[in-house]
């Protein structure tokens, strides 16, 4: 059954799934990435209206209705809260998130992976006309911390957010200084100074890290079940550590990437647990999941390897919630992998007001 167009916004990236005809390979992975688009008003004379997205006060997700039970496309649903998404055909997953995967939802199951858990919702999602439909009553359970979701009998209404950054990602950067947005280093930290090069940083879980008994871990390219838990982790040369993540500069980002030794991408958690795992650190899976671990820090007294956290800002949504993770180099820099202001893993210049302004919390983990 093809469905009526509605008054809504327009989703301009369509999911390709696995359907005959369709022209996609049963095993191809399609990426979208929404969020620096803009999203346009249906106008009475159909798509295209001349209105933009700094013009509509409120976001109108148009509802679809399968056996008697209310449903949104999964590309409304990202393209409004400007999230990326992508389909993974072999499993069957629609996942989304800000800079990583934080949520995956399986085709006929109601049980979602949020972070390191999963939340159970009353209806799953289904596949329509090669699209993906999220159950409306599935919303708030899922995406409250990004937004308020007003529900009427044929659309889902999102309200203009009012807490965007002042200057974008790639702005300038801040000549002020004093102020309480400041980033400012601990002058105590025991690996202030230049870091080495990346030709001396084989060093990794067996000279640094030893397990309770006392014996040495052995290195590995993932984190593990034996590694050492980031609270009890003392003796780690952070100047290693973050040159070796340097040696990573110019991996391409890619969203949801499976491990680094299948995919040779990250997104920006798998980077951060990619590099800690190195050094014996277990992560989570997520930035949010990674924010709720470690010792909070203040970002007046950062040190050299701390996790800086970050929300991304979104036109429609009203709440802040961590969406990335950077690893801090001391000097107002993190290397960090990213879809911008460039593409891939990079090191950025964090005394700018988008930085500021969107900075959440900062955790340590290594001493």
């Amino acid at each position: 059954m093809r469905l009526p167009v509605k008054y809504g916004i327009v989703s301009v990236l369509a999911v390709c799934l696995t359907t005959a005809g369709s022209g996609c390979s049963p095993k191809q992975v399609q990426q979208q990435s929404v969020a620096g688009s803009q999203l346009k008003p249906f106008s009475k004379g159909g798509v295209g209206g001349v209105n933009t997205l700094s013009s509509v006060e409120s976001a109108s997700l148009p509802i679809s209705i399968y056996d008697g039970i209310p449903y949104i496309t999964g590309n409304d649903l990202a393209q409004a809260l400007q999230l990326h998404s992508k389909w993974e055909a072999d499993r069957n997953i629609y996942q989304l998130g800000d800079f990583d995967a934080a949520y995956e939802l399986k085709i006929g199951s109601d049980n979602v992976r949020v972070d390191e858990g999963t939340i159970q919702i009353a209806q799953p999602p289904i596949l329509r006309n090669s699209m993906v439909y999220v159950p409306v009553s599935a919303l708030s359970p899922l995406f409250a911390s990004y937004t308020n979701f007003v529900v009427t009998d044929k659309e889902v209404k999102l309200d203009l957010s009012s807490g965007n950054p002042s200057q974008p990602i790639n702005g300038p950067e801040d000549t002020s200084t004093g102020g309480d947005a400041d980033f400012m280093d601990d002058p105590n930290d025991p690996f202030k100074g230049e870091e080495p090069t990346a030709d001396h940083v084989e060093q990794t879980v067996a000279s640094f890290a030893h397990n309770g008994s006392g014996a040495a871990a052995s290195g590995v390219s993932e984190p593990s079940q034996s590694a050492i838990p980031a609270a009890k982790l003392k003796n780690v040369d952070v100047n290693q550590l973050i040159a070796k993540a340097k040696s990573y500069m110019g991996v391409k980002y890619l969203f949801g990437a499976p491990p680094y030794p299948e995919s040779s991408r990250f997104d920006c958690s798998t980077f951060t647990r990619y590099i800690y795992g190195r050094y014996g650190i277990t992560l989570g899976r997520t930035a949010r999941a990674q924010a709720a671990e470690g010792a909070s820090v203040s970002r007046k007294q950062l040190r050299k390897g701390d996790l800086l956290f970050f929300y991304v800002p979104g036109r429609f949504r009203s709440n802040k919630t961590v969406g990335h993770v950077a690893i801090y180099m001391g000097n107002n820099r993190i290397v960090h992998s990213s879809p911008e202001p460039e593409n891939g893993v990079q090191i950025t210049n964090i005394n700018k007001p988008y930085w500021k302004e969107t900075f959440l919390e900062a955790k340590r983990f290594v001493y």
